[in-house]
């Protein structure tokens, strides 16, 4: 039996969205050429016009209009349809959407994966909201970092001072005029006393 994940459901029904509205864009975009008709059998008598072969009708403003499919359209041949500088924009902009949505959502997953957060629930915050991004890179840093950074290098343990090396350091100071008398002398007593 499946599971409901509401962040998976949204992401189908932006996904359906889109796939939608592509083919629809598209339409609209590049469009039949048209020619002139007013009614149905109007529009079927256009194919004298060319060469016997029936015409796509379509009702528009209520006046039904004839199209052939070799009129145009993406090739931007003599009938219209939409110049190849266009298309290869729309492309180009289609491209770098993709681009910038998997660069998101793999930092945001590695952001999740250092903080040690789900780098799913990363994903699905990435891919439906507008801060997905943002909202993941603020909730690592608040968890902060489970993994040990491999970068950091491990900083030597000190070794331990010996008593003469500890008041040596204290008179230093003294004389430098960071401790006072009275201050030299209490923590001189009690490194004394410490040995």
């Amino acid at each position: 039996m499946p599971i409901y994940d509401p962040v998976m459901s949204r992401l189908h029904g932006r996904l359906a969205a889109v796939t939608g509205a592509v083919p629809l864009l598209l339409l609209a975009l590049v469009g039949p050429s048209y020619a002139a008709g007013g009614s149905l059998q109007q529009c079927m008598d256009q194919a004298v016009n060319h060469n016997g072969e029936p015409p796509t009708c379509t009702k528009v403003n209520g006046q039904w209009v004839a199209s052939w499919p070799d009129d145009g359209g993406l090739a931007g041949g003599p009938g219209g349809g939409i110049p190849g500088g266009f298309v290869a924009l729309f492309v180009l902009a289609l491209f770098v959407g993709i681009g910038i949505t998997i660069w998101k959502v793999s930092t945001a997953r590695q952001l999740a994966r250092q903080s040690g957060m789900d780098p799913n629930v990363a994903t699905g915050i990435t891919l439906l909201t507008d801060n997905g991004l943002d909202a993941t890179y603020v909730a690592s840093s608040l968890r902060g970092r489970t993994q040990p950074d491999a970068a950091a290098p491990a900083t030597p343990a000190a070794p331990p001072q010996t008593a003469s090396s500890r008041l040596e350091a204290l008179k230093t100071l003294l004389d430098g005029g960071m401790v006072t008398q009275q201050e030299y002398d209490e923590r001189r007593k009690a490194i004394i006393d410490s040995v």
